[in-house]
């Protein structure tokens, strides 16, 4: 039987993925690269939605934030791609107008568990800073001058030059750790085959090769992203991000019990 034959019998998988700036590329390689073997059943949906469909069997294959790990326990990290940075990632920061050992309280953006681990990590574990923290819709913040924000993602780019501090977390972790930070990863269950993962690194390779592409569809006037997507983000689950991965979540063991396994 020849591999061709053998894909149809398989089912297509049903894929779903965070829906991030930084994903773009995997996107497009999954609806792109016409990849007989996972078809275009694909979602992309919020990091708790994520969770919840690949929990309930919803979804075979997903693209999720490693914060979400601790609520499953049935899956495996699957594929050569991840999203990660080593050092500066300029997408999750934490602002303040003044020194932030000086702030008494923090507002954690409510769209991201692994941000906000990640936060409260690096505050209490590196930094020892004893601050309040409140999760919160970040949009509707006006900062006191002694209280600092977490914000992630695409946001960030709006509203950096807003504060007169920023503490970038991916650098701050690289200088703690000297390792990279990786904020998410494929993940399968157990049925999902190797010849389906195979197929998937193929279409994520496919993304990767053409982030020229995502970066001339989504930069505009104001926002140049070449940078961004080419230094800032790294998509190569590597050896050395495999390392941060696990230092992570061993360091988050002391807060959600996060599961530092199938890695």
């Amino acid at each position: 039987m020849t591999l061709r034959s053998y894909i149809k019998m398989v089912k297509q998988p049903n894929i779903i993925m965070v829906n991030y700036l930084n994903s773009k590329p995997f996107e497009y390689g999954l609806k792109k690269s016409d990849n007989e073997a996972l078809g275009h059943n694909i979602t992309k949906a919020t990091p708790a939605k994520c969770a919840s469909s690949f929990k309930e069997g919803k979804a075979d294959i997903a693209l999720i934030p490693v914060g979400g790990l601790s609520d499953i326990t049935d899956y495996r990290i699957i594929s050569n791609y991840c999203i990660a940075c080593d050092g500066e990632v300029r997408t999750v920061c934490i602002f303040a107008n003044q020194d932030l050992a000086t702030c008494r309280k923090i507002y954690l953006d409510d769209h991201s568990r692994t941000s906000f681990l990640l936060s409260k990590i690096i505050l209490e574990q590196y930094l020892h800073l004893d601050l309040e923290y409140i999760s919160a819709d970040i949009s509707t913040i006006d900062l006191a001058e002694d209280e600092a924000i977490l914000m992630i993602g695409d946001k960030v780019f709006q509203y950096e030059h807003n504060y007169s501090h920023k503490y970038d977390l991916g650098s701050i972790w690289k200088k703690w750790t000297n390792l990279p930070f990786v904020f998410a990863v494929w993940i399968a269950h157990d049925n999902v085959s190797k010849e389906i993962e195979e197929s998937l690194n193929d279409a994520l390779k496919y993304g990767i090769d053409h982030i020229d592409v995502i970066i001339n569809q989504e930069s505009n006037e104001n926002l140049d992203l070449y940078y961004y997507f080419s230094r800032n983000i790294h998509y190569h689950l590597d050896d050395d991000k495999q390392e941060g991965l696990k230092e992570f979540l061993k360091k988050a063991e002391h807060y959600n019990q996060l599961p530092a396994k199938n890695i």
